[in-house]
């Protein structure tokens, strides 16, 4: 079967290696505004078995400047199940001419894994390449084989933003008895075209033009044209399943992933009843639990084979007190259960992109597992790798997006925990003190809660002069600022974090002969302008909304009053609201208050530097 494919397939791929790969062979319009042009992406898909897919692919990459360089792609992951058949590269001048060649014992091998992995079997070949100059073209392929078919390649037909492609394909073809499920997205507007049946999959595009990155521009992924498959019946890693909704997929992971693995020892059993005793509210129960594990375990990956799905089992991690996300979670579900708290097991994307589970595609997804208990009609999260965070607190690593919360009965998607902008809060009160030689001597206090608390609260972990570094750089605006003291606290039940900073300063103020000129806001200036984007393609989009709310009391010396203060300014927008106001208090003492809300979400167009929040607001 495999020797048959790869003869049935030589001629097209073939045809590809003798293209020109002149720079000057580019259609015209796809250079402008790119860092990189992929001339070709050619990849066939052929699932022959439920445990067996063979993947051939055809990348041709000609990248234009030093920006495009992490778009040649030369990789190719393998694992005990997933064995690399072939692998080489060719790269080309700008002109078209060979200048090397590399083939498998020319590309690096390493771990996939990070350097918190205590054991993986997940490997990666890929090409160090170095270019002398701009542009070149390199020319990749590879070909492997997989008995894992539960996570079958999509295909994006564009690599990112600022970056065209030539000619992009897609083609699968399914041998077997397993039905596949498709979902696409965005393709009519990128002109992507399809010739599809039951079995088969055939889908192209070309001269696709590079999209600029605007500011505040909305996810690639959500941009992007693309193509999602799956398999009703799939193998992961020996073992098979059969899903075609979320709630078959989360009754599989508790079935064959969960089943056996949440069992304790009677010690430990005895040492989670021991915690809690006296407890009757469930949130301190939960609470204890937490504390009890954030204090006793450790991070430590584990990615061998099941074991990258499957969690070790609840005994093993309290033996050697330590596991990844998901035998983390399983241990802390199952001390929960010891004390009569139900828990779910639940499977989330991670990251500040906030990327979610597709609600309308299930397929088995995720890269994390943290924990979710329902109570009294609140839902508490707990992060359960950390040992600092606090119980019910999320931040930007799992917040609002769709997550599987696996259930005994079946899996049930919903949302994370979402921080409203009040909920995301930096409170921000000073007293500051101008003597006569316009120096400056200041005392602030800033609560941070939510998203914002996220930013502060490992401050309490950082050098003394890690933590001047900090605020030279938050208050670079103020020149010669030395902190004189700092005290922070953490609250933990409240998640809220308290810094008091004690600073002086010789420069803030400007003298013009007998007037001396400074600005009030000497404390949280938003100086950040996105540049203009004149014509705009894309959604402005903010992913996380937050508030901030200052309130300064400056005491100027005895012999000076305030001569004019800045007007009142209110502004609302889509985008949030803006208020600032001064006031004299007395003769040498001015009040500054100043509110600044921004909102999550999307909007077509975006507000002119005069009218919105994108100034550089007093």
């Amino acid at each position: 079967m495999r020797l048959f494919f790869g003869i049935l397939l030589l001629p097209a791929f073939l045809s590809a290696q003798l293209s020109n790969y002149s720079v000057f062979s580019i259609p015209e319009g796809l250079t402008n505004g790119a860092n990189a042009v992929v001339r070709l992406d050619q990849m066939k898909v052929t699932i022959s078995a439920i445990d067996e897919m063979q993947v051939r692919a055809v990348r041709v990459v000609t990248v234009l400047n030093e920006q495009g360089d992490e778009f040649v792609n030369t990789y190719a992951h393998y694992d005990n199940e997933t064995k690399i058949e072939q692998i080489s590269a060719v790269v080309y001048d700008s002109f078209g001419n060979e200048l090397e060649k590399f083939k498998s014992r020319d590309f690096l091998d390493h771990s996939a894994s990070g350097s918190g992995t205590l054991y993986s079997d997940s490997r990666v070949k890929y090409l160090q390449y170095t270019p002398v100059s701009y542009p070149y073209t390199v020319f990749f392929e590879k070909q492997y084989v997989t008995s894992d078919t539960a996570f079958i390649p999509n295909w994006y037909f564009m690599d990112g933003y600022e970056v065209s492609t030539e000619t992009s394909s897609y083609s699968l073809d399914v041998l077997s008895n397993s039905p596949i499920r498709v979902d696409e997205n965005n393709l009519e507007k990128f002109g992507v075209t399809s010739e599809n049946t039951n079995t088969s999959l055939r889908y192209k595009a070309t001269n696709i033009k590079a999209v600029k990155k605007e500011p505040f521009s909305p996810g690639y992924r959500d941009l992007a044209p693309n193509v999602k498959v799956a398999l009703n019946a799939f193998s992961l890693k020996g073992v098979n399943g059969k899903a075609i909704t979320w709630e078959e997929y989360g009754r599989w992971i508790y079935n064959d992933l969960l089943s056996g693995q949440g069992i304790l020892s009677e010690a430990i059993k005895g040492k989670a009843r021991q915690l809690v005793s006296g407890v009757t509210d469930p949130k301190e129960k939960v609470r204890k639990i937490y504390e009890y594990l954030q204090d006793n375990t450790r991070y430590i990956s584990v990615q061998l084979g099941i074991g990258g799905w499957q969690p070790i089992s609840a005994s093993e991690v309290d033996r050697v007190k330590y596991g990844d996300c998901k035998g983390l979670t399983n241990y802390t579900m199952a001390l929960l259960k010891e004390v009569g708290v139900d828990s779910y097991y639940t499977v989330v994307y991670a990251g500040a992109s906030k990327r979610s589970l597709d609600p309308d595609f299930p397929m088995l997804s995720g890269n994390h597992a943290f924990l979710n208990i329902p109570l009294d009609g609140e839902e508490i999260w707990l992060e359960c790798t950390s040992q600092d965070v606090p119980p019910n607190f999320l931040g930007t690593f799992t917040d609002d997006r769709y997550v599987l919360k696996v259930k005994p009965d079946g899996g049930e998607l919903v949302k994370s925990k979402q921080y409203r902008p009040e909920d995301s809060a930096q409170l921000t009160n000073a007293t500051v003190f101008i003597d006569s030689e316009g120096g400056v001597k200041g005392e602030v206090t800033i609560k941070s809660t939510g998203i914002q608390y996220d930013n502060k609260y490992d401050l309490t972990e950082r050098k003394e002069d890690e933590i001047e570094e900090h605020y030279k750089e938050y208050w670079d605006y103020v020149n010669n600022v030395k902190i004189t003291n700092t005290h922070f606290s953490n609250n933990r039940d409240q998640i809220e974090f308290l810094e008091s900073v004690a600073l002086t300063t010789n420069s803030y103020v400007s003298k013009a002969g007998e007037q001396w000129l400074f600005a009030p806001n000497m404390f949280n200036r938003n100086l950040y302008v996105p540049k203009r984007a004149r014509d705009r393609k894309t959604e402005v989009v903010v992913k996380r909304g937050y508030l901030d709310e200052d309130e300064f009391v400056i005491t100027l010396p005895t012999n000076m009053k305030p001569e004019k203060l800045l007007p009142s300014i209110n502004l609302v927008t889509d985008f949030g609201y803006y208020h600032m106001e001064m006031e004299s208090l007395d003769d040498n003492k001015i009040l500054y208050k100043r509110k600044l809300e921004i909102l999550p979400g999307a909007s077509r167009h975006m507000p002119h530097c005069s009218s919105g929040w994108w100034c550089r607001l007093p």
